[in-house]
């Protein structure tokens, strides 16, 4: 049976991003998550010498990199005047993925849909399309960590998209933050996750937005998750994060644990 992949986004880690990947196989992790929207792993500031030696250090490490993280929350895919820009950012970075042989990018995408009507983002759906289109021509996959819209609501943007390469990133704290069920969204589509960002939070409610907690703390039903996503045949990583925390290193070797521990893996 195949071993499953828990891995860590190395920007949680809180420190340069060598040290950090250094501290991934230290703690004993499968892969990593780069951030490459910015910092030492975005595509203008590593030359074609650069991306060889980052490929080869983490290898070096008995690592590998399950995914490019493309977030750029500044520039929304519904705002005409930040799109275009974000659109050319993604492409760079799913060349950047080719370059170091990783076949998926992930980014948070925020509401994709009218907030009365359900309807998706005329706006939105293009530039996803022309990110789809790009990803499809590189053999990449382009995984949207949908948070805001519920399950119905991703269906038919990725219906009204039919680009096999948008696929989806689920992030489940951040559904939970935002008042959507995962559970919800996981029913009608499991089968089309690409990568799993597993931590833990509180939901929100009228009177206070939610946060994230450690792992296990929270409100996120990973036992439900994990048996739908097992039903569907997941076979993609886990990548343990913990965005918010003063002692990051001690956290995720702590998800890290309970998670492997849910998933009966060493």
């Amino acid at each position: 049976m195949q071993s499953h992949l828990i891995g860590v986004d190395v920007d949680d880690l809180s420190l340069p991003i060598k040290d950090a990947i250094r501290k991934a196989a230290e703690l004993k992790f499968h892969v990593v998550e780069l951030p490459a929207a910015m910092g030492e792993a975005a595509p203008r500031n590593l030359s074609s010498s650069g991306r060889r030696h980052l490929a080869r250090y983490v290898e070096g490490l008995g690592l590998g990199v399950a995914a490019l993280a493309a977030d750029m929350p500044a520039l929304r895919l519904t705002d005409s005047s930040t799109v275009d820009e974000r659109v050319a950012r993604t492409c760079e970075i799913i060349d950047l993925a080719k370059d170091l042989k990783v076949r998926i990018v992930t980014a948070s995408v925020g509401a994709l849909t009218h907030p009365e009507t359900g309807e998706p983002s005329p706006l939105a759906a293009e530039a996803l399309h022309r990110i789809g289109e790009y990803a499809e021509a590189r053999r990449a996959v382009y995984a949207i960590r949908p948070s805001h819209d519920v399950g119905d609501r991703v269906v038919g943007v990725l219906d009204e998209l039919r680009c096999p390469s948008i696929q989806i990133g689920l992030d489940p704290a951040a559904m939970v933050m935002s008042g959507v069920n995962p559970s919800n969204v996981l029913e009608r589509l499991a089968g089309r996750v690409a990568i799993l960002h597993a931590r833990d939070a509180t939901a929100g409610l009228t009177d206070r937005p939610g946060r994230e907690t450690r792992f296990g703390e929270g409100e996120v039903d990973f036992v439900s998750i994990l048996a739908m996503l097992d039903a569907a045949e997941y076979r993609g990583a886990f990548i343990v994060r913990r965005c918010d925390s003063a002692q990051p290193i001690v956290d995720l070797r702590a998800a890290r644990d309970a998670l492997a521990h849910m998933l009966g893996s060493s």
